[in-house]
């Protein structure tokens, strides 16, 4: 799916497209709609520079007690 949103609103926010899809991405990974990998791929970023933009913001990253719990038993803990 595309957007097309004009240039004339972007330049009124004092955006960039690339500000737009960093935002739209913070957007869908808050609300636990996609993960961080793919928000990363959204924001054209690569995932470390998507979890410093997030660590920027004070985003916490999507991490529940099942996972810890298999990465634990992965692990051998």
């Amino acid at each position: 799916m595309s957007i097309t949103i004009p240039q004339e609103y972007l330049e009124a926010a004092g955006m960039t497209e690339l500000d737009l899809r960093l935002e739209i991405a913070l957007i869908f990974y808050q609300r636990r709609s996609i993960s961080l990998g793919k928000a990363a791929e959204m924001a054209g970023l690569e995932r470390f520079d998507f979890q410093q933009k997030m660590a920027g913001r004070k985003i916490p990253v999507n991490y529940s007690l099942d996972e810890l719990m298999k990465d634990v038993k992965t692990l051998g803990l």
